[in-house]
């Protein structure tokens, strides 16, 4: 009988953590015969131009708000990075080993951060960056809840970067689950010149 019970807590827990929308990226995604981390090597804009709907349209990112929340620090970086708007930001992407890639950003061409991930690299064709997130409050489905996000990235049909983000938020008591917050975002960053 315990082991029915641990076997359905983990299924439950591992159920609910956050989950990538194929939907949402797929049609938009590049797809790369020879595909390893040097294909992701270039000179990007540090924020993005368009966004994903659930259903995988682009829509134009017309508002300066928007834009500078999203930038790709934010989700690269554990801790939420934050940029005022100019097109003088950029992020260059760089191999730095069979699994891990830099990233550079400059303003200017100067740069003024980096930052080095590991992650897989896929054969679905997206890197998975070893920047998951998953923070668990009290005992998960019984007394609490946890939060969970993770990103990967891949290349667009027009050579741009696709970041894919997925997170949740979830809790329960005794297994009677409560409001919480499930939700991908998918946003292009254009490709400004190959390095």
């Amino acid at each position: 009988m315990k082991s029915i019970l641990y076997a359905l807590f983990i299924i439950l827990f591992l159920s609910g953590c956050a989950g990538f929308s194929n939907k949402m990226v797929m049609g938009n995604k590049k797809t790369v015969s020879d595909f390893n981390l040097k294909t992701f090597e270039g000179l990007y804009a540090l924020f993005p131009d368009s966004s994903y709907d659930k259903k995988g349209k682009p829509q134009l990112i017309e508002t300066l708000e928007s834009k500078s929340m999203y930038n790709l620090n934010y989700f690269v970086k554990s801790h939420k990075a934050k940029y005022d708007y100019s097109e003088s930001y950029t992020v260059e992407l760089k191999a730095a080993g069979q699994n891990r890639m830099k990233f550079i950003t400059q303003k200017d061409n100067v740069k003024i951060d980096s930052i080095e991930l590991g992650g897989e690299l896929k054969k679905d064709g997206f890197f998975y960056l070893d920047n998951t997130y998953l923070k668990s409050n009290g005992v998960p489905y019984l007394a609490g809840g946890y939060t969970n996000y993770k990103t990967r990235i891949g290349l667009t049909k027009d050579n741009g970067l696709l970041v894919h983000y997925a997170y949740d938020n979830s809790g329960a008591l005794l297994f009677m689950f409560w409001a919480g917050s499930t939700y991908n975002l998918g946003y292009h960053y254009k490709k400004i010149e190959n390095k």
